[in-house]
């Protein structure tokens, strides 16, 4: 898809997918609060050029015209990164403080209705365009 192509319910789209993405990574990070040894991880941020990346997507080489096309295995789409070191770092070497993942859970969830504001703004014009109220 070009990129002139790119909506803003694509975007937003994508942004829902992001902070998904990162409630389940920081959920794991709380599951394994207690699990010694533990690296907390996160998502890079979210940015305009991970949606680029995800309007020409990687395609699996078919190296004869006889064999499927397939998938690639079950990938993320957002990459992740473990946390820095934090002066809380337990002795059993877990480094997850659950107030800051708290905290993450907070801002993806931000972002998250954030997305879904856009994406029913977009919807709303269209009917306004269309000449319905929406009610």
């Amino acid at each position: 898809m070009p990129i002139d192509k790119i909506t803003l319910s694509d975007m937003a789209m994508a942004k829902l997918d992001w902070a998904a993405q990162r409630h389940k990574v920081l959920s794991q990070n709380v599951a394994n609060a207690d699990t010694p040894g533990y690296k907390a991880r996160d998502l890079d941020k979210f940015s305009f050029k991970s949606i680029l990346q995800q309007v020409a997507p990687v395609e699996v080489t078919r190296t004869n015209p006889n064999h499927l096309k397939g998938t690639l295995p079950g990938q993320d789409r957002f990459a992740t990164h473990k946390i820095p070191k934090t002066s809380e770092m337990s002795p059993d070497g877990n480094n997850v403080v659950l107030e800051e993942q708290m905290q993450m859970v907070s801002d993806a969830k931000g972002a998250y209705s954030t997305a879904i504001t856009l994406m029913s703004a977009e919807d709303r014009l269209m009917k306004l365009a269309l000449g319905k109220n929406g009610g």
